[in-house]
Order: C-alpha cells, then structure tokens, then sequence
C-alpha cells in the first residue's frame, strides 16, 4: 500500500514543474514578441563645416616713398570642407563628419603677428611689426640707406618678407631702392635751398621768399619730421616767422581753460580728426608742453597763410579770437588756435596781427 501513493506524488510535483517551466517560457515569449524592434539610424539634415587653417599664404601692399616704406599685409588659408549629416538614432541626435571632399579659401584676415624685413644682398634689416591693422611705416635711416647701396653703385632689388610665429619666412614683394635714392636727392635738395633761405635776415625777405620758405616748411613736412634736420629746420622757421626767441618757447603758460575746453569740444566733435599722440596728451592731461605749443604754432601759421579771412578785422589787417567763427578754419586749425589760445591768453591776439601783416607784405 505505501509503494503506489508515493508514486502518485512524485507525478504530481513533477507535472507541477513542468507546468511552472512552460508558463515561465511563454511569459518571456509574450514579453519579446510585444517589444519593438531596434531602428535603423535616421538621417534627417546634410550641412558642411571648414576644418583648420592651413597652406597661410601671405600678400601685401608696398609702397616706399620720401624715404618711408609702408606695408599692409593679408593673410589667407585654405580649409578642408567637411561633409555632416545630421541622424537619429534611438531618439537621440548625432553628427557624423564625413571625409574632406574640397577645400576653399578661409581665415582672410590683416596679419598681425609677424616680423618684416628687407632682405638686400644677403643682408637682412629688420623693420618691425604690423599694428592691429595689419600696417608697418618705418623711415629708413641714414646708416641703413648707406648700407643698402653705395654712393654711385645701381641701386639693387630689396626683398620685403615676412617671418610667421613659426619662424618660417614669406617673401611679400620686392622695392625698387632706385626710388628712394631719388628721395633722398630730393630731400638734400630742399634742405640745402631752406638753409639758405633761413640764413638770411628775415627782415629782409620779400613776400615771394617768404611764400617760398612755407612751400619748403609743407615739403618737408611730407618726409619724417623726427628726422633731426628736418625738425630742427622747422623749429627755426617758426621761431623766426613769430619773431620769437627759441627759449621763449617754453614761458610760463596762462593756461586759459575755457580755451582748453573749446579744444576738447572740437576734438570730440571730430573723432576721426588725426593728431599727434603728445598733443593729444597734452589736451587729455591739460598739461601743456613745448612740443605741443610748436605744432600748435606751425598749424596756425600755415591757417593764417591760406585763410586770409582770419586776418582781416573791419577793413584793417588784424586778428581777432571771433573770427574764428565767422570764417571757421577746418577742425585742425580750430583746435590749434585754441591751443594757443590755451596757453598764452587772449592777449596773443597781438602777435597773431603781426604775424597776419607779415604775410600780407
């Protein structure tokens, strides 16, 4: 008797677990058969991209006259142009960058970091850096001119280069140095005829030698003035037009501060009004120097000379601060009669009359 009850039991649990096993099995089966399939990756949008910078070729603008050399230097690249398609996949988006397929012209900019040279004979000078423009003027000197050719040789060929922050070196254009030869000529010239002009009695000039001397003082002033021969012919012209004494240029200033004020006016009213870094220094300080008072000297004599208006007053030859408003010089000359006025009051009126019945001699 307990032979067969034990069999009908290890039946039953082995039934049970078998039953257990299938429902297992088509429970996993029911879960797989609802979860859908993976997608395939969805392209949805194609764009291009430039890749780096490469193959920088450089290019400038040269011109070398009155013994300045003035360069302007450009920079292009070329740049790989990069296939992107744009997919989804799985709800997410990706990017996928294809191989180059061309390249195009890229990163066409002004060249700031760089060093210029002239390359003569074998000989390198070095000139300096472009500014945030792109542009170098350098004067050459005496020494360096002397150095590029020998008196009566042919002037050579002078190679303008570029060496990039790699240390690599571009060559830019060449300058024909017979150009400046010429210009130096030209320069002798002129300063031999204003030397001799200014070592006669001013007293004694006629009104077309003294409209001579202010042709060569406006020639002269197209070359470098910080060239020491230059400046110091100027200084002297100016001295003896006003019938001023060289040490008397650095008297005690009046320091007229409505004067001041009409010239920062005029200043800010003309940004693009270009004038020498100390005299802007001098007007931002309101501190007032010799340098500043001479150009401020020479703007208003070169005024006086074109304008005669300025120095009429009535039906006499004079000067009067008011005339400045009833024929307004352009912006430059304003500020410079403001400048003076500035520094030595409104009674200097009375040397801008003598300086008016001058030039109408």
């Amino acid at each position: 008797m307990p032979g067969p009850i034990l069999r009908r039991t290890a039946t039953r649990a082995t039934f049970g677990y078998a039953a257990l096993f299938v429902s297992l099995l088509a429970s996993c089966g029911a879960e797989t058969a609802n979860e859908p399939p993976p997608k395939s990756p969805q392209q949805v949008g194609k764009s291009q991209q430039l890749g780096a910078p490469k193959d920088t070729r450089y290019q400038a603008e040269i011109e070398a006259e009155h013994g300045r050399i003035r360069v302007v230097v450009r920079e292009v690249s070329r740049c790989d142009v990069i296939p992107i398609e744009t997919v989804i996949e799985n709800g997410e988006t990706r990017w996928v960058a294809g191989q180059p397929t061309s390249s195009q012209p890229c990163n066409q900019r002004v060249t700031r970091n760089g060093t210029v040279s002239l390359e003569v004979a074998g000989n390198t000078y070095r000139l300096g850096e472009p500014n945030s423009n792109g542009e170098l003027e350098t004067q050459l000197s005496d020494r360096m001119a002397q150095a590029l050719y020998a008196p009566g040789e042919q002037p050579p060929i002078a190679r303008v280069t570029i060496r990039d922050k790699l240390g690599v070196s571009h060559e830019l254009g060449t300058i024909e140095l017979t150009q400046l030869r010429r210009t130096d000529q030209r320069l002798d010239e002129l300063l031999s005829e204003f030397r001799r002009l200014l070592d006669r009695p001013q007293q004694q000039l006629s009104g077309s030698e003294l409209a001579r001397g202010y042709e060569l003082y406006e020639q002269l002033a197209a070359f470098d003035s910080s060239d020491p021969r230059i400046a110091g012919l100027m200084a002297l012209f100016m001295d003896r037009l006003y019938q001023r004494k060289a040490s008397e240029a650095t008297e005690t200033f009046k320091n007229n501060l409505e004067a001041l004020n009409a010239a920062k006016d005029i200043l800010k009213n003309n940004t693009a009004l270009v004038l020498p870094g100390y005299v802007l220094g001098a007007l931002n300080s309101g501190s007032l120097d010799a340098r500043s008072v001479a150009w401020a000297r020479s703007v208003v004599a070169l005024s006086l000379r074109k304008n005669r208006d300025l120095c009429t007053v009535g039906n006499a030859t004079g000067f009067r601060w008011a005339t400045l408003q009833l024929s307004p010089p352009p912006p430059e000359s304003r500020l410079a009669f403001q400048l003076l006025r500035f520094a030595y009051d409104n009674p200097y009126e009375t040397e801008l009359t003598a300086l008016c019945q001058r030039l109408t001699m």
